[in-house]
C-alpha cells in the first residue's frame, strides 16, 4: 500500500504537533517526579517544625487531693506499691516473690 501525496501533506502538517506532544509527554514524567519531591520535602519540612500533641497525659506520683495533702492519705509510696505488688503477686497465683529478694543491698562488702 503506497502514501498518497495528500496524506504526506497531512503527515507533514501534523509533525511538528506530534514533536511537541512527544516533547510534553517525556517531560511530564519528569515534571511529575519535580512536584511530588517538592511536595514531601514540604511536608517533612512541616513535621520537622511542628509540635506534637502528647497523646495520654498521666497524673503522676505528685498529685494531691483538693485539700493540697498528698493522696496516699497517711500511707506512703513505698508501702503502697509494696501492697499494688503483693495484690498483683496473690492474682497470678502460680509466681512466688520473696518480699526481701533484691531489695537490699550490702555496703559493707
Amino acid at each position: 500500500m503506497a502514501i498518497q501525496p495528500i496524506d504526506l501533506q497531512t503527515l507533514f502538517v501534523r509533525l511538528s504537533q506530534v514533536g511537541r506532544e512527544q516533547s510534553a509527554l517525556r517531560d511530564a514524567v519528569a515534571m511529575n517526579q519535580t512536584v511530588t519531591g517538592n511536595e514531601i520535602a514540604q511536608k517533612s519540612q512541616e513535621t520537622a517544625n511542628a509540635v506534637n500533641q502528647s497523646d495520654a497525659v498521666s497524673e503522676g506520683p505528685e498529685k494531691t487531693d483538693e485539700d493540697g495533702s498528698s493522696g496516699s492519705h497517711g500511707e506512703s509510696g513505698t508501702k503502697r506499691r509494696r501492697s499494688e505488688e503483693e495484690s498483683s503477686s496473690d492474682e497470678d497465683g502460680d509466681v512466688f516473690r520473696d518480699p526481701d529478694l533484691g531489695r537490699n543491698i550490702d555496703l559493707t562488702g
